[in-house]
């Protein structure tokens, strides 16, 4: 892929990229907060969704 920015992140790197575990990242899509993206039978997860979810939680900090 080179330097071209991936927009859709597999389960592990979506986890990696918000630094929390595989069951928090299901919960948040349990939740409908992340949609995830089916493929065949892969499931992989938009950069913009985690990067809106950040944003979100951003305002709950107590």
């Amino acid at each position: 892929m080179g330097d071209i920015e991936r927009r859709l992140l597999t389960v592990k790197e979506a986890c990696e990229y918000l630094r929390i575990g595989r069951s928090t990242l299901y919960r948040h899509i349990k939740q409908g907060k992340i949609k995830p993206v089916k493929i065949g039978k892969r499931t992989l997860i938009d950069k913009a969704d985690l990067d809106r979810l950040i944003e979100e939680s951003k305002g709950k900090e107590a």
